[in-house]
């Protein structure tokens, strides 16, 4: 019971990676150590190279001590993605939940996300909430809403052979997809 739990050790042990990504005013480096605020420079870039932020953050006039936040430098909505999965990877959560990461993302950015969440998500429980079913395609068991109910469960095989709701949104979006490749 989540109730019989102190906040303290589940703040520490659950991190989650949104759509909206919110910097706070300051640092680069201060931005991703707000997971852990006794972290050491060395874990901090540690971090942001999991979350294939490193080069990025070295590009950037002031590198990690580059200014970011509201009335500050802007970053992409990647690259601010990526200091978020690096303030995750920091905190090493046993739980991670990652709601839409992916959402707004070009294709060329989803890739280096798609990777930096792979090496985040390893050993750990992770909970994932997309409509874009590419980015649930390595989950060991899914859970199909509508209606704010469950209305299938399974594996993404066992979806597909049941030829509900889940196999119709993965045929939409995989027609979809064709058709774009297609050049149609």
């Amino acid at each position: 019971n989540v109730k019989e739990i102190k906040q303290s050790s589940l703040r520490r042990n659950i991190a989650i990676v949104s759509q909206e990504i919110f910097l706070f005013k300051g640092t680069i480096a201060d931005n991703i150590r707000y997971a852990k605020p006794d972290a050491t420079m060395d874990e901090i870039i540690a971090a942001a190279k999991v979350a294939n932020a490193h080069d990025f953050i070295l590009s950037l006039p002031d590198g990690y001590e580059t200014v970011v936040g509201t009335g500050s430098r802007s970053l992409s909505g990647g690259e601010k993605q990526r200091v978020s999965i690096a303030r995750a990877v920091l905190l090493a959560p046993r739980i991670l939940i990652l709601d839409e990461a992916t959402a707004a993302m070009d294709t060329e950015t989803e890739r280096l996300i798609q990777d930096a969440l792979g090496e985040l998500t390893k050993g750990r429980t992770t909970i994932t909430i997309a409509h874009r079913l590419s980015t649930l395609k390595d989950c060991n068991y899914l859970f199909a809403i509508e209606n704010g109910e469950i209305a299938e469960r399974g594996t993404h095989t066992e979806l597909l052979d049941k030829k509900g709701i889940y196999y119709k949104l993965y045929t939409i979006q995989t027609e979809a997809m064709q058709k774009v490749l297609a050049g149609m």
